[in-house]
């Protein structure tokens, strides 16, 4: 799968599949790059999607992770 050009949401896109999301690359829908969907994999899941070009691409990867974090279909990581 290619890589976000951004590296900020490149790097939200690696920490949601490490949480166990799935990554689909959008296919010719505008302003969109790809979509992540959580691991319910199952109707009523969580769907996030990943824009290409957002106007302020930090906040749109903070959204992400975000987003991730608050899903209730994904097992909480551990804190140390």
């Amino acid at each position: 799968m290619p890589n976000h050009p951004n590296k900020h949401i490149r790097e939200a896109v690696k920490y949601a599949e490490s949480r166990g999301w799935r990554v689909v690359k959008a296919g010719g829908q505008a302003h969109i790059w790809g979509k992540l969907y959580c691991p319910a994999k199952q109707r009523g899941g969580c769907i996030i999607r990943v824009f290409s070009t957002p106007r302020v691409p930090e906040y749109h990867a903070r959204h992400i992770t975000e987003e991730v974090d608050d899903c209730p279909h994904t097992t909480p990581v551990p804190l140390e």
